[in-house]
């Protein structure tokens, strides 16, 4: 009879446990994607202020149009963290920086939208960079894993080997290719986004994929000393990491 109810007593334990696992994983999806709702945003502004960049002339409706996508995010960002500020996923539970980090994100979004009102799409490209980083560190941290993440991580990197490109000097991308082959790896053995709705995980894979052969002949031209055949497949890795970003967000 003892072992029966210490039984019982170890199943309802273990049925609260999974209970409180499963809330906690519903929690902080509901939490991400509330997130992601301001980031898809910015990612719109983003695309234009990078158009914006490479214009010798200013654009007075590209600039508006981005400017209104700022506003946009900004409200998102602004009930964003009335609702998650001080309700926090128990995954952030540790995090003593979690209210700084989001003011962070807020205070980006300040900068972005002061800079390209002022014209500087440059800065204001720059903030974005800085924004998006704040989740990747958060993140990363905090110790919880996203696609999204090392595809951050990859593009950085893959824009490094394009400048450097820019120099003819085969030694010196020669010397970044195994750092960027290894966050190659990390981005296929990342979790997947969208696990369970194929509609939306098969692009993304196939972007990936793409990602990958992209690199493996740029890895190829680089160690025949050939740059110039480097510069295709370098522009297509970074098409298609855009591509898998933007899938997995």
């Amino acid at each position: 009879m003892r072992k029966l109810k210490l039984l019982l007593v170890l199943f309802v334990l273990f049925s609260c446990m999974t209970q409180t696992c499963s809330a906690q994983t519903a929690n902080l999806a509901k939490y991400d994607e509330d997130a992601a709702e301001t980031r898809r945003v910015v990612r719109e502004y983003c695309a234009i202020v990078q158009e914006m960049m490479t214009e010798k002339f200013a654009d007075p409706q590209k600039q508006k149009n981005g400017l209104s996508l700022l506003h946009q995010a900004q409200n998102s960002w602004n009930k964003f963290m009335i609702k998650w500020a001080d309700k926090r996923p128990l995954e952030y539970a540790a995090d003593k920086s979690y209210k700084a980090r989001l003011q962070d994100f807020k205070n980006a979004l300040e900068d972005m939208e002061k800079t390209l009102a002022t014209g500087d799409a440059r800065r204001s490209f720059n903030a974005c960079g800085y924004g998006c980083g704040i989740f990747v560190t958060m993140h990363e941290q905090n110790g919880l894993k996203y696609a999204l993440d090392t595809l951050f991580h990859l593009r950085k990197a893959a824009k490094t080997i394009g400048a450097v490109m820019k120099s003819k000097r085969v030694d010196k991308v020669r010397e970044l290719l195994n750092n960027t082959m290894t966050l190659r790896d990390k981005v296929l053995t990342a979790p997947a986004p969208w696990q369970g709705d194929d509609e939306r995980i098969m692009p993304y894979y196939e972007a990936v994929r793409q990602v990958s052969r992209q690199l493996d002949e740029m890895v190829l031209a680089i160690n025949a000393d050939n740059i110039e055949a480097a510069v295709e497949p370098h522009k297509m890795m970074l098409t298609e990491i855009n591509k898998a970003y933007g899938l997995a967000l």
